[in-house]
């Protein structure tokens, strides 16, 4: 019964599957072996491996890991193969039944498998977009896995299975978005209405230093508050999986009924909104996205104006969500938003480059920012003023979640995304006002915030002159956001809208 994944997964069909997919661990060699097959091939089959990971807007080179290819039949005869660049093969069917590549994939990402893929004596973890290549033209087709693994390692996965060794995705953007945790690793589950949840804690020698049950918890309540919002989910289940070991890259990753988080094996792991990040994007990328992010195109940038919306708008909920899953303060709320407009006030960038600028400009910087100047954070800055500019602009009778729902309604999948300036247009359309210019200033210009429109709403700012660039300013008590004890009646409603999201879905 371990391998049926506490009893959480669906049965499906894999008979109807057209690509199948074999994955074996092999943790002597620290590598895995894959295989795709294609059903009645072409004469020709064209395999890619991705150049990026969706979720991480860098390029990546998975290619450099990939050796031992080989192409068969489906009697096992050597079919021609030919390498037409660094990420591409292809393969002659010669009229043969089945077409088989098969090769090998190095398990050491630094990491420890956060992007890619990581073996160890005793685990393995597999980030789909590193491991499994896709063939031309068979990306909406269903696909299938099969793991061959070792005795006595489990699995974990998003994906819908049978028994705990066969798995099944609709098509390859929800195949590779389905990270699977193999190894030794202690699990949990809670629900939240009908859904089911699995938290995953893989820590050296099976040994994490949290009370398990106590960060399952935690995580319970932090899952709360985006369920609410939105009424529902498009996931059947959802898989947190807890890295207790901190690589080259110390944060959260997010997939599509699922995240990964790589952080340090300590007594409290403090997941607060690193979780509720990461989580959120279930619905905001995962499914309110740029139609440019999904269906993907893998061997290229995807370049889109709105990573601040999918990336700093998600981190403003994250704040919120914290602090409505009733594990944080409104003290802490307020001082963690005072936080983010100082990190954006202290930055030069921001001067010469808007945040458009910075999310289509990652891909040559850091996947996270231009310069200084993140889409992470104005984003979560410019999320918070649209949130005070709605609740005013609607009489306290719509907030930025309605903006989010809409997007979702209209948007989630199978539906196309949004278009690049359809944020703009569905925000007008909640406020029931024309804030077109509160957009062009905030996001499509250099131009400064305008964060008196936050005392709206019953706060008190305290956001000192800008400074020259060598008088930098000295802590965080330089800024601050509090409750107006002296704020208007209406001003009192606006912020008591705002905290607890009076028109959140019950």
């Amino acid at each position: 019964m371990r391998r049926l994944l506490a009893g959480l997964l669906f049965i499906t069909s894999l008979a109807s599957a057209d690509v199948h997919y074999k994955l074996t661990p092999q943790p002597s060699a620290k590598t895995i072996t894959v295989s795709v097959t294609i059903d009645h091939p072409k004469s020709a089959e064209t395999f890619r491996i991705p150049a990026w990971c969706p979720g991480y807007y860098q390029i990546a080179q998975y290619q450099k890991k990939i050796f031992d290819v080989k192409a068969t039949d489906n009697n096992g005869r050597t079919l021609g193969m030919e390498i037409v660049d660094p990420r591409t093969w292809r393969v002659f069917g010669s009229g043969s039944e089945q077409a088989t590549l098969s090769y090998k994939v190095l398990g050491d990402d630094p990491g420890l498998g956060f992007f890619a893929v990581y073996v160890s004596k005793d685990k393995t973890f597999v980030n789909g977009a590193a491991a499994f290549m896709y063939a031309d033209g068979h990306n909406s087709e269903k696909v299938d896995l099969s793991i061959d693994n070792p005795p006595q390692w489990d699995v974990a996965t998003p994906m819908s299975g049978t028994d705990g060794t066969h798995f099944t995705a609709e098509n390859y953007d929800e195949f590779i978005d389905h990270p699977i945790q193999l190894g030794v690793f202690k699990r949990r589950s809670f629900a939240i209405g009908k859904i089911p949840f699995e938290v995953i804690f893989v820590a050296p020698d099976n040994e994490p230093h949290c009370d398990i049950n106590a960060e399952t918890e935690q995580l319970r309540k932090l899952s709360e508050p985006a369920l609410k919002l939105f009424g529902g989910a498009q996931f059947k289940k959802y898989l947190y999986i807890l890295h207790l070991e901190i690589g080259s890259f110390n944060g959260g990753l997010e997939h599509r009924a699922c995240n990964v988080q790589a952080i340090a094996n300590s007594g409290e792991l403090r997941l607060d909104d690193l979780a509720t990040h990461e989580y959120f994007h279930a619905w905001n990328v995962k499914q309110i996205r740029p139609q440019i992010l999904g269906p993907f195109d893998y061997t290229r940038p995807q370049r889109t104006a709105n990573l601040w919306f999918a990336e700093g708008v998600t981190d403003y909920y994250s704040k919120l969500h914290a602090y409505q899953s009733g594990l944080k303060s409104d003290s802490w709320l307020l001082n963690d938003l005072a936080g983010q407009i100082r990190g954006l006030q202290g930055g030069q960038t921001r001067k010469s480059k808007t945040v458009e600028d910075a999310s289509k400009g990652c891909w040559e910087a850091d996947g996270f920012s231009i310069g200084d100047l993140s889409f992470y954070t104005k984003g979560l800055v410019a999320g918070f003023i649209f949130d005070a500019a709605i609740i005013q602009a609607s009489n306290g009778t719509k907030t930025l979640d309605d903006v989010m729902r809409a997007l979702y309604k209209k948007g989630h999948i199978p539906q196309p995304g949004y278009g690049e300036d359809e944020l703009r247009t569905t925000i007008n359309e909640i406020a029931g006002r024309d804030l077109s210019d509160l957009y062009n200033r905030m996001i499509r210009s250099t131009s400064e915030l305008p964060y008196a429109i936050l005392q709206g709403i019953g706060l008190k700012l305290t956001i000192p002159d800008l400074v020259s660039d060598n008088q930098p300013l000295n802590s965080q008590a330089d800024y601050s956001i509090e409750i107006d004890q002296t704020a208007t009646d209406q001003a009192k409603r606006y912020l008591n809208v705002w905290l607890h999201r009076l028109n959140s879905v019950e």
